[in-house]
């Protein structure tokens, strides 16, 4: 997935993504990385040897916890879930001359955003637990996200401070932050692809001293794909937005004015399905990110065979 929600986050995302490259080399390498990957499998599974930080590929069920999705109420061992505005409008005035980030007014006393309208955020199930033969593994997907996040924190930092000085609510710069991270980490841990269409308009007012932008992205998902189950849900505020959306929204003090679109985007694995998994083991009875070789990954179909 490569969403861009705020529409007006170009540069500082592309920032992201560079520094995220200097610690995901091995990722961006996928050729290599799975031909690696595979071989390793095939190599435990040839001689199936536990031992602490060398890799392990087990085949089980998922088992927990018992989570409830969101978006329709059904029991799942894991979920990782986008839920994004189809509509983000970001309106800003600029008195005089100063910096700018594609559209976003950026470290100056002379520019200030008046409004904001829309949102978007990450939300999971945290780690779980499968079940292989009568060992139980832990499976930490958390570790993943973790590995990504240090690409976040060497800018975050800076550039959120920037922007809040422009009149940006800093949740709104973490929570895009988090979006991208996730990404990133989805494709890894589950194969998760998900491409976003945009449609960006923007319009200006005011006088040659004071100008009045405001910047409107308007995003859908046609179709979404990866190795565990993945699906896209569109709502509607006002007619069928399931209790556990309308709970998420609450817990972040979002307010959606009746007949506003939303989008959610998710991956998951039921309660008690059979599943692969292929990571480093930590000597402590979990399956977790080891290195960006060895990586950590989730699948139905048995990767050491496709």
């Amino acid at each position: 997935m490569a969403s861009q929600g705020s529409g007006d986050f170009t540069i500082v995302i592309i920032i992201l993504l560079l520094i995220i490259g200097l610690f995901a080399y091995g990722y961006l390498n996928r050729r290599r990385v799975a031909s690696r990957q595979k071989e390793l499998m095939k190599a435990f599974r040839a001689s199936p040897q536990i031992a602490k930080d060398k890799p392990i590929f087990i085949q089980g069920k998922a088992q927990a916890p018992d989570l409830v999705l969101p978006t329709t109420g059904e029991h799942v061992a894991w979920y990782g879930l986008f839920v994004m505005s189809k509509e983000i409008t970001i309106k800003d005035t600029r008195s005089g001359t100063g910096i700018r980030i594609n559209g976003i007014p950026l470290g100056t006393s002379q520019s200030h955003i008046e409004s904001l309208e829309g949102f978007q955020f990450y939300e999971t199930g945290g780690d779980f637990t499968v079940a292989s033969g009568s060992v139980f593994y832990f499976v930490r997907p958390s570790g993943v996200m973790a590995y990504f996040k240090k690409g976040v924190d060497l800018i975050a930092g800076f550039v959120g401070g920037q922007f809040e000085k422009t009149g940006l609510p800093r949740s709104f710069f973490d929570d895009v932050m988090t979006v991208q991270v996730a990404q990133q980490a989805l494709a890894m841990f589950c194969g998760l692809s998900a491409p976003i269409v945009e449609q960006r308009t923007r319009h200006y007012s005011g006088t040659w001293t004071t100008k009045t932008t405001t910047g409107r992205t308007t995003v859908s998902v046609t179709t979404t794909t990866a190795r565990i189950d993945a699906r896209v849900h569109e709502y509607m505020a006002g007619y069928n937005i399931p209790p556990g959306i309308a709970d998420l929204l609450a817990k972040r003090t979002i307010e959606l004015p009746d007949k506003e679109q939303i989008i959610a985007i998710e991956v998951f694995i039921p309660l008690g399905k059979e599943v692969f998994v292929f990571g480093t083991y930590d000597g402590d009875k979990s399956i977790v990110f080891g290195d960006t070789d060895v990586q950590l990954s989730v699948s139905y179909a048995d990767p050491a065979s496709e």
